[in-house]
């Protein structure tokens, strides 16, 4: 088992498809696809997000916290025997990435709701999470699906994703399954572009982009799986 801590400045957009299109085209020319994706089909993601019993994440999220944290189990196939466990913590636009690898056995338990299995790895990030699980009762609350596509730069840490045909189911929480009854999350013919890297944006890059020109919001698929199952008139918002 490994542990990774990542902390980037990272920014959001919505692009139509055209935009899409047209930054991937333009994309090939000057950054490397990342080592899963093919340029314009890109790669499968399912992400498990748990919460607590009165959804503080969610909470956090609409209010407009500064610091705020949220939690989710992640694969990149349904066949997976390993599962990354995450803590995506975020201070104004920079966020710090806490993981752990689990296997396919110890998820399945997790999910259930045996939280003492985390402990059996003697693993600091997943000791933090045991003690957030079990204090604030958290528990899994929606998966969503989409496809990826991803491009890199290893100068600056820089990497460009499209996410896309985003997906969301809270009646299953199998992340292994092959048969997850989900719902599209409808973004009206728009994609989601995110830009992450450590110091530095190149000027190159922000005119190939043209980001002045895109809408740049704040954007949450866990917030976007959440909306067709809210409880609370302000999850809308």
């Amino acid at each position: 088992m490994s542990n990774l801590n990542v902390k980037r400045n990272e920014f959001k957009y919505y692009i139509s498809n055209l935009e899409y299109k047209v930054m991937v085209g333009k994309l090939i020319h000057v950054l490397k696809p990342d080592g899963f994706s093919q340029p314009g089909k890109g790669y499968f993601i399912r992400s498990l997000y748990f919460d607590s019993h009165d959804d503080e994440c969610l909470f956090e999220k609409q209010s407009g916290d500064m610091f705020r944290a949220k939690y989710r189990m992640r694969i990149y196939d349904t066949k997976s025997e390993s599962v990354k466990f995450e803590i995506k913590n975020k201070a104004n636009n920079q966020i710090f990435k806490e993981t752990a690898t689990i296997t396919k056995e110890s998820a399945i338990k997790i999910i259930a709701g045996d939280y003492s299995e985390l402990l059996t790895y003697n693993n600091p990030i997943l000791n933090k999470i045991f003690i957030k699980f079990t204090t604030r009762h958290y528990r899994p609350k929606v998966i969503i699906d989409y496809t990826r596509d991803a491009f890199m730069f290893d100068f600056f840490n820089l990497r460009i994703t499209f996410d896309k045909d985003l997906h969301s189911c809270n009646t299953d929480f199998d992340i292994f399954s092959d048969n997850l009854h989900t719902i599209p999350v409808i973004l009206e013919g728009k994609q989601i572009m995110e830009i992450k890297y450590d110091t530095a944006l190149p000027e190159y890059i922000h005119r190939t982009l043209q980001l002045d020109a895109c809408e740049r919001m704040a954007i949450s698929k866990y917030t976007l799986g959440r909306r067709f199952f809210k409880i609370e008139q302000w999850e809308d918002n």
